[in-house]
């Protein structure tokens, strides 16, 4: 019990300081007056979403039993089991419901770009804990995997991607397209390594919303960016 909430902690303090750190002197940001109170603020709201559906989807998808005391589903700690799609599911969920908000408009699109490198690093983090103490020798190999990918792509998209969205080159929500298109790659690869047949993959409802994802994101990160409009441009170029 003690050693998951510590590393959601962890996790946790670590995206809110990476938050501070891309943040704090963001130009748009003091412009608009997105002060860091209003972000931390995003951010604890999120993350209790977040939770939520991590706990959802570990209860549809995994130990359905749990819905039947609402005990044994509030008090993770005690009975625990998350699922990391669910997570990220909700807190894109409470993202949408904040877009929806018309009073003190914020950009909710550069914000979303900067929770994404800092949910990168926070992964990475988790894997690591989760890595040194699992007790299945295919488990720790897995995680261990999955903590190195998730921080190559956090330096990836701290040293190539975000310089594009601070000197204009990338339109703000682009690199949360690009997070999400990664993260369901990541997933659904990792997926892979378990012991089930093809059909039995397809038919796991976490592959089938991670693909969703994959492809909804992939398909709004081409119309975002206009990619369609600017290969039918070189055509004519040419």
């Amino acid at each position: 019990m003690q050693f998951s909430i510590f590393i959601l902690l962890i996790c946790l303090f670590i995206s809110l300081y990476c938050v501070y750190v891309l943040a704090n002197d963001d130009f748009i940001f003091l412009r608009k007056d997105v002060t860091m109170e209003k972000i931390f603020n995003m951010i604890f709201l999120g993350s209790f979403s977040g939770l939520f559906f991590a706990r959802l989807f570990y209860g549809l998808f995994y130990e359905k039993n749990i819905f039947s005391n609402p005990l044994v589903f509030l008090l993770f700690p005690y009975f625990p089991g998350l699922s990391l799609l669910g997570g990220v599911v909700g807190i894109g969920v409470y993202l949408l419901f904040s877009m929806k908000r018309r009073e003190n408009p914020l950009p909710l699109g550069r914000i979303c770009d900067i929770f994404s490198i800092a949910f990168l690093i926070s992964l990475s983090i988790g894997f690591v804990g989760f890595f040194m103490f699992s007790e299945e020798s295919m488990g720790t190999v897995k995680l261990g995997a999955q903590a190195v990918a998730y921080f190559i792509l956090f330096v990836i998209f701290l040293k190539f991607f975000l310089p594009r969205l601070l000197n204009g080159k990338f339109k703000e929500g682009t690199i949360t397209f690009l997070f999400l298109i990664c993260f369901s790659m990541v997933s659904l690869i990792f997926n892979t390594f378990a012991k089930i047949s093809i059909l039995e993959y397809f038919k796991n409802f976490e592959n089938i919303i991670s693909i969703l994802i994959l492809l909804l994101s992939m398909g709004m990160f081409v119309w975002h960016e206009g990619l369609l409009l600017k290969i039918r441009q070189l055509k004519k170029g040419k």
